[in-house]
This record gives structure tokens, C-alpha cells and sequence, in this order.
């Protein structure tokens, strides 16, 4: 039981974050942290760090066993004809031999050293473009998020409306009610809150569907009261700087190649290194012995390519030419990115300039609604007239908190887009 109460206390603690409040930092980490491919990051140093201890294995000394039997149809003879003196048994024609050959490294220009390098390169390419594929997820949860806030602003103004709504049906019932009113005004009206009751259930419906893409991406259970808090709206582009992990990923690959060519240049130095072998059979070191008899050898050796037929010229100027593919690569992306951060600076400062006639427009409808009100109140507009008018008015608050969201959006997209 003392057990249980912490866990109930964490597990409420959980739904009352989430229950309440989401900010798009929140969304944004929720994405990150659920998301199937961080976990392959964890996969990925598990494979380096085992081509890592192989790697490591190759400074150790090799050790082979072979066993060997066979029957061949000669064998080598001494033909000796000196009186007194018996000769040279011949050699058996079934030879039999077991060995352990062993082998170590003295110097190999570094070869290891550099596959580690060029290894844990490859880890960090691998690593990166993970990450990237991550990133993209940053522009879903944007798009996702700042939907959502706008569909929040909306289910606001259609409660507005329906109070308004109820209100002037009260009004209107009473005139009716004394004869002041023709029935067909209150119709009017009673058919527009039907409108916008089917109004709010087709907002709750797409209210539903993103909350349920938010949480397939979040994977985290969204209650339906759960608000969505609107990001503080920042300046637009101050100073261009891309810092996008796709540019971290071609730099990466761009020093995997160096340690690819630096790699080619190890593999021309001369390898030395040191064997030994130990072995039984027959015939052992001395061929003219046709007995089993045990042998051992110790030794040195160097081994170096001197020419290879421009094979790692070749290969040099592969790696140059793929260096130049990323650069291509760099240079494109950055453009791509450059025409993106237009685009969407074109966009802010247009939702800037429509905020400023919103705010106006919105005061103008407000005041014509209220007038539309008083004059149904008088009998003097029809009801089609009121809710005409009203309408009107809550459109343009609709626009106003739309632009509003949407020009906080743009400052998102911006940032997403240089990658900060």
C-alpha cells in the first residue's frame, strides 16, 4: 500500500500536466522523446562500440590451429650408393601435420588507429541522420499545434455567438410574446442557433481529429479539456543563420571522407609483424626424418605494397569528386532554405500589416452590431438583417485572432527553418 500511493500520486501528476496545459516546447519534446527513431540512436553506439572492440582485436595476436593429412603419389629421394653406408630411408607417401601459427602486429602506419577514427566518423554520420529525420517531425508538431490554437480561438468566438445568440432570442420571444414582434423574426433566430450548434459540432469533430494526431505523435493520451497555450511572438529574421542538422549531417559526411583518404595514405606504409608456429607430424623441419617429431619456428617479416596500378590515386580522386558533391549539396540546400525564409518573411510582414486594419475593422463591425441589436430590440431591421450583421462582426474577430496565430506561426516557421 506505501508503495501504491506514490505511484497513484505520479500517475495523476502525469494526467494533470498533460490535462491541463500543453505548450508547443512541450509538444515539440513529447515528439522527440516518443518518437521510434531516438531509440535507434541508442542502437547505433551499441553497433560502433562492438566494430570498435573488432578493431581493437586486430592489435591482439592472431592465433590459428590447422590439422593437415595427405597422400601423395612421390615423395623426395636421396639416391646414395657408398659402400658400408645404409642410405636415406625414403619418405612415407601419407604426411601428417598439426600446427598453431601465431601472429602478431609490430607496425602497421597506424592502420588501426584510423579505422577507429573512420569508424567513429561513420557513427556520427550514422547518428546525424537520424537526427534529421527527427527534425522533420519539428514542422508536423508546428503545423499540428498552431491548428489547433486557431480552432481553439473559434470554438471561443462560436460560444460567443451562441450567447449572443440566446440573448437576443429572449429579447425577441418577449416581443413576440406581446405582439410587439411578428413570429417569423423569432424563427430567424432559432434557425441560426441550429446553425451554429452544427457549427460547434463540426469544430469539435476537427477539434477531435488533430487532438488524436497530436497524441499518435506525441504518444501521450490528450484530454478534450486539455488548452493549448499560444507561443509569445517574437521578431521576425534578425540575423540569417542556419543551423539546420542536415548541414551538421553533409559536414560530418565531409569528414568521413578525410578519414578516408587518410586511410588510403596509411595503407601504403609497409606492415611489419612478428609469427611463431608450433606444430607435430610427419615429416617435421628435417625432411630427411620419416619419423613424427615435434617443430617450432620463430620469426619477423615485412610486408609492403609498392605499387598497386594507380589503385589509390584512383580512389583519391573518388573521394575528391564526393567531396564536391557534398559542397554541391551544402550550397543547394542553403539556397533552398534561403528562398524558404523569404517566402515565410514575405508572409510575416503581411500578417503584420492585415493585424493593423484588423483591429479597426473588428471596433467598426462591433459598433454596427451593437446598432443592428438595438434596432431588432426597436422593430425596426428584420432578424436576417441582425444576424446578418452579427455574423459579420464575429468573422472579423475570427480573422483577427487567426492573423494572430498565424503571424506567431511564422516566427515558429522561421526559426524552424534556420534550425534554432
Amino acid at each position: 500500500m506505501n508503495k501504491l500511493i506514490p505511484l497513484l500520486l505520479l500517475i495523476t501528476s502525469f494526467f494533470y500536466s498533460y490535462g491541463q496545459e500543453l505548450s508547443l516546447d512541450s509538444c515539440q519534446s513529447l515528439a522527440r522523446k516518443n518518437h521510434p527513431l531516438l531509440r535507434q540512436l541508442g542502437v547505433i553506439d551499441q553497433i560502433s562500440s562492438l566494430k570498435q572492440q573488432n578493431i581493437h582485436v586486430l592489435n591482439l595476436p592472431q592465433l590459428d590451429f590447422t590439422a593437415r593429412g595427405s597422400w601423395q603419389s612421390d615423395v623426395t629421394k636421396v639416391a646414395l650408393n657408398i659402400p658400408g653406408f645404409p642410405g636415406i630411408e625414403p619418405l612415407s607417401k601419407d604426411q601428417y601435420k598439426a600446427y598453431i601459427d601465431i601472429r602478431q602486429k609490430i607496425f602497421d602506419g597506424g592502420m588501426a588507429k584510423q579505422r577507429e577514427k573512420l569508424e567513429e566518423a561513420d557513427r556520427l554520420v550514422s547518428r546525424e541522420q537520424k537526427e534529421t529525420e527527427l527534425y522533420k517531425i519539428k514542422e508536423t508538431v508546428n503545423s499540428l499545434f498552431f491548428n489547433i490554437l486557431i480552432l481553439q480561438e473559434n470554438k471561443k468566438i462560436i460560444n460567443l455567438k451562441k450567447e449572443t445568440l440566446e440573448a437576443r432570442i429572449k429579447t425577441v420571444q418577449s416581443a413576440v410574446k406581446n405582439g410587439v414582434t411578428l413570429p417569423n423574426e423569432l424563427d430567424q433566430l432559432l434557425a441560426e442557433q441550429l446553425l451554429t450548434d452544427q457549427q460547434e459540432t463540426e469544430l469539435s469533430s476537427s477539434q477531435q481529429i488533430v487532438r488524436t494526431l497530436m497524441e499518435v505523435i506525441t504518444d501521450v493520451q490528450i484530454p478534450s479539456t486539455t488548452t493549448f497555450s499560444t507561443p509569445t511572438l517574437e521578431n521576425g529574421i534578425s540575423v540569417i543563420d542556419f543551423n539546420r542538422p542536415e548541414i551538421t549531417l553533409y559536414n560530418l559526411q565531409q569528414s568521413k571522407l578525410d578519414q578516408n583518404e587518410e586511410l588510403l595514405k596509411i595503407s601504403r606504409k609497409p606492415y611489419a609483424y612478428a609469427f611463431g608456429q608450433a606444430g607435430y607430424g610427419r615429416p617435421g623441419l628435417n625432411m630427411l626424418n620419416n619419423n613424427f617429431a615435434d617443430w617450432y619456428m620463430l620469426g619477423a617479416g615485412v610486408s609492403w605494397n609498392l605499387w598497386d596500378w594507380h589503385k589509390t590515386t584512383h580512389e583519391r580522386a573518388v573521394l575528391k569528386f564526393q567531396k564536391d558533391l557534398i559542397n554541391s549539396d551544402i550550397e543547394n540546400f542553403k539556397r533552398n532554405l534561403t528562398m524558404s525564409l523569404d517566402q515565410e518573411e514575405i508572409n510575416y510582414q503581411k500578417l503584420k500589416k492585415l493585424l493593423n486594419s484588423d483591429e479597426q475593422i473588428v471596433q467598426i463591425k462591433e459598433q454596427i452590431s451593437k446598432r443592428s441589436a438595438a434596432a431588432l430590440e426597436n422593430g425596426t431591421i428584420t432578424s436576417a438583417d441582425y444576424i446578418r450583421d452579427l455574423n459579420s462582426s464575429l468573422q472579423a474577430k475570427a480573422n483577427l485572432e487567426t492573423h494572430k496565430i498565424q503571424l506567431i506561426q511564422s516566427t515558429v516557421n522561421m526559426k524552424t527553418i534556420q534550425g534554432k
